[in-house]
């Protein structure tokens, strides 16, 4: 899981991106694990195995097919949704007053 490697990564560096650095991982990354290094900004991921290897040996693709709602299992029934009237408004405000402490980019 590349999660661990990351936050040790961070950890050792002493920062919370690694944008000057490169992750090696046997199989292209499942979707939760690509989002994982996608917001540490690692500047290069290079994989070996296509993830249909992985899929072929027993690993499942169960994340993004409940996604696309393909193969074996069927689209996740999980509601997405953005929060409107005053929970949206309270949001907004908290992103307004937060942003330049926690700017990413």
């Amino acid at each position: 899981m590349p999660y661990q490697g990351l936050n040790q990564a961070c950890k050792k560096l002493n920062q919370i991106e690694l944008s000057d650095c490169e992750i090696y991982a046997s199989c292209e990354p499942c979707p939760m694990c690509f989002g994982a290094i996608h917001l540490s900004r690692i500047k290069r991921l290079v994989y070996g195995a296509k993830a249909e290897a992985a899929i072929a040996i027993g690993f499942d693709d169960f994340i993004a097919d409940a996604l696309r709602g393909t193969s074996f299992y069927q689209k996740s029934q999980l509601e997405i949704k953005r929060a409107d009237g005053t929970q949206a408004i309270i949001a907004e405000q908290v992103f307004e007053k937060t942003k330049e402490k926690f700017q990413m980019y």
